[in-house]
């Protein structure tokens, strides 16, 4: 991992460019939403600022704002196994209350460089996510996405590519004493 956090600094505030998303609206129906909720969904507002928590090289704590009104939503993404609890009613882990298990690692893919990666599985299904820097502006985010058959086998895979935007913060003028 050395030099990843360097070489692939999220830290900053993040827009989604969703004109410029591809499957994104596959992958939101392989959740179960409806295409037309699936459509709206995936080119609405979506805001992310990535933070270093300090307590480990390439940890990050995430604030989301999915533009969904349900307020802003704020995840540590430690390195290793954890766990995720959410309350039911999610559009994306399942209606009934439970646990994602995730697995979040940095890994060095060759000509992109260092990936964050997170290995989740939820009651829907099994999902990567894999993000990483085109440049110091752009974050591209790779979704694959097996849902759960009711039978306990996986469907078919669902892939998806997000682009995000560095935000500009605006800081404020140093005052002279």
């Amino acid at each position: 991992m050395a030099g990843a956090s360097s070489s692939a600094s999220f830290v900053g505030m993040w827009r989604r460019e969703g004109e410029k998303s591809v499957g994104s609206v596959e992958y939101l129906q392989a959740h179960g939403l409806p295409a037309d909720k699936a459509a709206a969904r995936a080119v609405a507002p979506y805001q992310q600022e990535w933070r270093e928590t300090g307590l480990e090289d390439g940890e990050f704590l995430v604030l989301t704002d999915p533009g969904t009104g349900r307020g802003v939503r704020k995840l540590v993404y430690p390195l290793g196994e954890w766990e995720e609890p959410f309350e039911g009613n999610s559009e994306l882990f399942g209606q009934d209350a439970g646990y994602v298990f995730r697995n979040t690692t940095w890994e060095d893919v060759g000509d992109v460089g260092y990936v964050h990666l997170t290995e989740s599985v939820t009651p829907l299904g099994w999902e990567t996510t894999q993000r990483r820097l085109e440049g110091d502006d752009t974050m591209i985010v790779e979704r694959t996405y097996t849902p759960k058959l009711k039978d306990g086998s996986a469907g078919t895979k669902i892939a998806s590519k997000e682009v995000f935007k560095r935000m500009a913060v605006f800081k404020p003028f140093e005052t002279a004493s």
